[in-house]
């Protein structure tokens, strides 16, 4: 579990990063960038080259998306999509899913989660993760004539929301260290 919040924490900051610098291209009218990754370690390095970054930005992103609805679960909240609110999950579905009670800590509530994870952004966390959500359920979840897309600056804006309200009301409840968030610039 501690591995599994690990590496959604850092791809969270990792899909921020990425979108402030998408942002910066859309904003001065460029065309999205090349990239390569390159991969070293003990083994022969790899270096993978791609005639535009979305080859590497869109699996990051995806998952970013895809995590914060899943972390809303995790801490008993859900979107609700008549009123475009949050609001908590009427029960767990399966008896495999894991969330904020196997932890000896209860639910979190709608209005407790958007006052603690507000200072994390300058926008309107709620409608932000709503937009996330629905594009998760819409666009990731199958396939859909539907053209809704989720936008840069939300996907910005999550990841920051998200570790703040791992570090409060996992970390913190529990009385743990908070993680060493890589890359760390958000």
């Amino acid at each position: 579990m501690k591995f599994d919040i690990q590496l959604m924490l850092d791809n969270f900051s990792l899909a921020s990063l990425l979108a402030s610098f998408l942002i910066t291209y859309r904003t001065a009218n460029l065309p999205p960038p090349s990239a390569t990754v390159f991969l070293q370690g003990k083994g022969p390095p790899a270096k993978i080259p791609g005639e535009n970054c979305g080859f590497f930005v869109t699996p990051v992103i995806q998952m970013a998306i895809l995590d914060c609805r899943r972390s809303l679960e995790f801490f008993g909240l859900t979107c609700c999509e008549k009123t475009n609110r949050l609001k908590q999950i009427a029960s767990r579905r399966y008896a495999d899913d894991l969330g904020m009670e196997n932890f000896g800590l209860s639910q979190v509530k709608p209005e407790d989660f958007l006052r603690i994870t507000a200072p994390a952004i300058t926008g309107q966390v709620e409608s932000m993760l709503v937009e996330i959500h629905r594009f998760s359920n819409k666009q990731l979840a199958h396939f859909t004539v539907l053209q809704n897309q989720v936008m840069l600056p939300s996907i910005r804006d999550v990841s920051p929301v998200m570790i703040k309200a791992f570090d409060h009301f996992l970390f913190d409840a529990l009385g743990r260290p908070r993680p060493r968030i890589q890359p760390s610039d958000i």
